[in-house]
């Protein structure tokens, strides 16, 4: 019986800030369980007289420290568990030869050096999970021969070194998000269960949705029927070490090795499907072509009806600013095809190599960005349009007048800003856009629980839209008598503004019916539907309303008329300016200096600089003055103030004209007070 003590020792739930030194009188002690206690760190010396000592489990202790000289001390170690601790820096385990499996998960490892598990022969098993680890030598593994599971979950890796992992069975490596480097297959010769970051990371295994398994059979494997009693009778024990699921037995891994050569089948998680697709980011040549025609038809006619509704001289109402804001937002949605059409070309044939940095770089953040903010923005600028005809029109009837232009781009600007705060939400981590190469915030068949609510409270508010604005519409007609379209408001807008509304609910009711029964789970729909209605339907409306406009509503011909003509009467009015100016320049170059007898002639002269009158609302805004030809010849003996006015006047020669830019009648009433006074006029000469 004492021996027995001696073997086991439970020491698990004392709560013991200091490590009990009397552990290194029991020289025969073989296991000990050290479970839920604080003691921070162990002693140097603490494990002196224990060198029997082949199952160690230091849970939940507190520990910060462990000593360097510990595997000295214990030559027979087997399985060491110090799992749940504050451990930040590892010793070398060099001296535990003997040393077959470690867990070291939950604490806070930062790096993992050369000589960490330098020479640990019989090590199988290694565990770092839910650590902070950065770094990890190139040489950690290189000299451990018997590895086969390696657990690297949740950590912060960049690479991750393959020397010395060849033998591996299983390898654990999600939760490292900046670990998208690819896990070739040579490297990987004998590996069973796979579980990475990125599903495009299973490309090169020829994944398999029938092959994969759930990450249980992890640690199901590992236990045979013939041990499940002992292994139950040993968890019963040690509850700590039976969290590790580690099965001690050497027929086990003879099994698991028998086992693997009758399934060479690699099995890889999370698996590749249509949105985590191995070869092309848009599988089918259908959804392709209808992706580039959206985006064709998207940017180039909203950019067509924004310059003729913001460009055109014709009078711009609210509801037609509303309509060209609509333009902006669905031009923003071509963008985001356009993107998504471009990286589909550029990685054409070999996706799974830029998948997972096309998901994380600041590419898909702005795409998925566009992509929302375009579509809330187009519904709310389409409910501000369907409120401010019904209310043009109740004002119009009660008080003969409509809302002002400053109150519809108000409430424009406020729109916009709630598009930006939904669309800026899931990059402060309220939804994401990484889920996906499409960047977008939905729900899909194998994303995160996270996304749920955003994704419910886009459908909500954009439901809410249409039902407000599907109210308003209603109440619109009702309260409009027949006939009274055309004495109240413009017939023409209202009636667009409907085929607007009808257009983008029909098209939207399957986004949001899709999006509730995948949340719902009611019936099945397969990924490569979703992922259809998410690149061709939820796009749709940004190609269909400009064409409503411009094929169907009046006011585009009557803009597109005026620009028009706007433009050829600018152009003739240039040419006009020039030819004009040109003549005027022959004319000075020919003419600088003109005889005159008489001063009426003078004052009749610069009409001939004058603009032609077929162009008045151009040439009108240059504010050109009259020319007017002063003469600047005085005889000797003139008076005073004569003279005077001759030194303010920088005369050319004596039989020359000045052209001043001042008007006729001001030229007039100068020349007349100058030159002739109450006293008679003097005589002038002139001099051919």
């Amino acid at each position: 019986m004492l021996l027995s003590l001696h073997r086991l020792r439970d020491l698990n739930y004392n709560e013991l800030v200091e490590f009990p030194v009397a552990i290194r009188t029991l020289s025969q002690l073989q296991e000990l369980g050290f479970h839920n206690n604080n003691i921070k760190a162990i002693p140097e010396k603490a494990f002196a007289g224990n060198p029997l000592l082949q199952i160690m489990t230091l849970t939940r202790a507190g520990i910060h420290l462990l000593p360097g000289g510990m595997c000295q001390q214990l030559p027979s170690l087997r399985v060491l568990e110090l799992s749940h601790n504050q451990i930040e820096e590892l010793p070398s385990f060099h001296r535990c030869q003997k040393l077959e499996e470690i867990g070291l998960q939950h604490n806070q490892i930062h790096e993992i050096r050369a000589d960490t598990f330098w020479q640990l022969t019989a090590l199988r098993s290694i565990d770092l999970s839910w650590n902070s680890i950065r770094t990890i030598h190139p040489e950690a593994f290189v000299t451990l021969p018997s590895l086969i599971k390696l657990d690297l979950t949740d950590n912060q890796l960049v690479t991750l070194p393959s020397s010395g992992l060849s033998a591996l069975t299983h390898l654990k490596l999600k939760g490292n998000p900046a670990l998208s480097e690819s896990f070739p297959k040579e490297n990987f010769p004998k590996m069973r269960v796979l579980e990475v970051p990125y599903a495009y990371q299973c490309c090169a295994y020829g994944a398999c949705g029938n092959f994969f398994k759930a990450s249980s059979q992890w640690d199901s494997e590992d236990v045979s029927p013939e041990d499940e009693d002992g292994h139950k009778r040993s968890s019963g024990q040690f509850p700590s070490h039976a969290d590790n699921h580690y099965d001690l037995d050497m027929e086990d891994f003879q099994l698991e090795m028998e086992d693997s050569k009758l399934r060479p089948n690699t099995q890889c998680t999370p698996s590749p499907g249509p949105f985590k697709p191995c070869d092309h980011l848009f599988e089918s040549w259908v959804i392709r072509l209808g992706v580039w025609l959206i985006m064709l038809v998207s940017i180039l006619c909203n950019g067509l009806v924004m310059v003729v509704v913001f460009a055109s001289p014709g009078y711009l109402s609210p509801v037609k600013f509303v309509i060209g804001s609509i333009a902006g937002t669905n031009l923003l949605t071509g963008m985001y095809c356009a993107i998504l059409a471009f990286v589909d070309t550029i990685t054409f044939g070999h996706f799974a190599k830029y998948g997972a940095r096309w998901e994380t770089g600041a590419g898909c953040q702005v795409t998925g960005f566009l992509s929302v903010f375009a579509s809330e923005a187009s519904i709310l600028l389409l409910t501000l349009a369907a409120i401010q005809c019904s209310l043009s029109v109740s004002c119009m009837k009660t008080y003969g007048k409509v809302p002002s232009f400053g109150t519809v781009k108000a409430g424009a600007m406020c729109c916009l800003t709630l598009s930006s705060v939904a669309a800026a939400l899931p990059l402060f981590s309220v939804g994401e856009y990484g889920t996906s190469p499409l960047c977008l915030p939905y729900a899909l068949p194998d994303g995160k629980p996270s996304m749920l609510g955003f994704m419910v409270g886009l459908v909500l508010v954009n439901t809410l839209c249409f039902l407000i604005i599907t109210g308003t519409y209603i109440g619109l007609y009702c309260n409009l008598l027949k006939g009274e379209f055309d004495s109240v408001w413009d017939c023409a807008m209202i009636k667009h503004v409907a085929w607007l509304i009808f257009i983008n609910c029909l098209l939207y009711c399957p986004v949001a019916f899709l999006t509730f029964s995948s949340m719902l789970s009611l019936f099945l729909i397969t990924p490569e539907v979703i992922k259809s209605v998410l690149l061709v339907v939820l796009p749709l409306p940004a190609c269909l309303n400009p064409l409503l406009y411009l094929l169907f509503n009046p006011h585009f011909r009557d803009d597109l008329r005026l620009l028009r003509q706007k433009s050829q009467t600018q152009e003739s009015c240039v040419q006009s300016y020039v030819s004009d100016d040109t003549e005027k320049s022959s004319y000075d170059s020919t003419q600088a200096l003109v005889p005159f007898s008489d001063t009426d002639h003078v004052f009749e002269a610069p009409d001939i600089f004058r603009m032609p009158s077929r162009c008045p609302p151009v040439l009108d805004a240059y504010n050109f003055p009259s020319v007017t030809l002063i003469p600047c010849q005085q005889k000797a003996g003139t008076r005073r103030h004569n003279s005077d006015f001759s030194t303010h006047l920088s005369c050319l020669a004596d039989n020359e004209l000045l052209i001043d830019s001042e008007s006729k009648d001001a030229a007039r009433n100068s020349l007349q007070t100058t030159l002739f006074p109450t006293s008679p006029a003097p005589a002038f000469t002139s001099h051919l």
